[in-house]
């Protein structure tokens, strides 16, 4: 079902993410080549990988990112329970009944399991994910591996763009809001999923050793984050960005920890 949808969907909606000019595909459906400055990207045995070699991966901040994505990695394979959207999770079924998806929908910072929980099975949904974690394997979606700030697709692509506790775990969260804002049409709408966890939390009586060997970045908040989002500086962002606000829906986990759902459309 994957390789259908993606020989149906994928070419109407690829493009290159580094100036967003169309791709040309080519040698048996394995490379793409952009039409305006040349940027090539290559297909695996099952996933394209539209990461652009453009990145100044040695600068600080670029490094710090890649610290902290092989920190999650290890989250990942160590307790995906808790760290992936794995699962039957109160949580995520609240978020798949706010964001209630049809059509095109891509999310961004999908992770790298086979099908998100927060999907809905349906035959009014086709899903897109992105993600820079996604191995070169079958998955039960369309998946690629990319970065929110150059997503690999056309303006106006998609009917959803969800943002599932992903958005404070990029570089520069602005560029991934507008590019979100770009490939969503102007009748679509954002969704957004942000966990706000007090400063006032305590520490867990017990750490696994997993976690105990993460070494934080210098330039990072904590080993997963750059820079945790607050409600306050989403709701800046997303008027940064020329999104509005529609509907937030607010969920307790505890009484240190809150999530928060988020609905945006676009300011034209």
């Amino acid at each position: 079902m994957t390789h259908v949808d993606e020989h149906n969907i994928l070419p109407s909606v690829i493009a290159c993410p580094v100036c967003s000019a169309g791709l040309l595909i080519k040698d048996a459906d394995t490379q793409a080549v952009c039409s305006n400055c040349s940027s090539t990207f290559i297909k695996g045995n099952y996933v394209w990988n539209f990461i652009p070699t453009i990145i100044e991966w040695t600068s600080p901040v670029w490094r710090t990112w890649q610290q902290v994505q092989a920190n999650a990695l290890v989250a990942y394979q160590s307790d995906p329970e808790h760290n992936l959207a794995v699962g039957e999770r109160e949580d995520c079924h609240r978020f798949a009944s706010f964001c209630n998806c049809s059509g095109l929908v891509l999310d961004v910072g999908c992770g790298p399991q086979p099908w998100p929980s927060y999907f809905r099975r349906s035959p009014q949904v086709t899903y897109v994910g992105v993600d820079p974690l996604i191995e070169d394997t079958p998955g039960d979606f369309i998946r690629l591996r990319a970065l929110a700030e150059f997503l690999p697709f056309r303006a106006n692509a998609f009917d959803y763009v969800l943002f599932g506790t992903s958005l404070d775990h990029f570089v520069d969260p602005v560029a991934a809001l507008r590019a979100a804002a770009r490939v969503c049409k102007s009748s679509g709408e954002i969704d957004i999923w942000i966990g706000e966890k007090s400063p006032s939390t305590p520490e867990p009586a017990v750490s696994h050793e997993w976690y105990r060997r993460l070494q934080k970045p210098d330039l990072a908040e904590d080993s997963f984050h750059i820079k945790r989002l607050s409600t306050k500086m989403f709701t800046d962002l997303a008027t940064t960005c020329g999104l509005t606000v529609v509907q937030t829906e607010v969920y307790a986990v505890d009484n240190y920890r809150t999530n928060y759902f988020y609905r945006l459309k676009i300011t034209k």
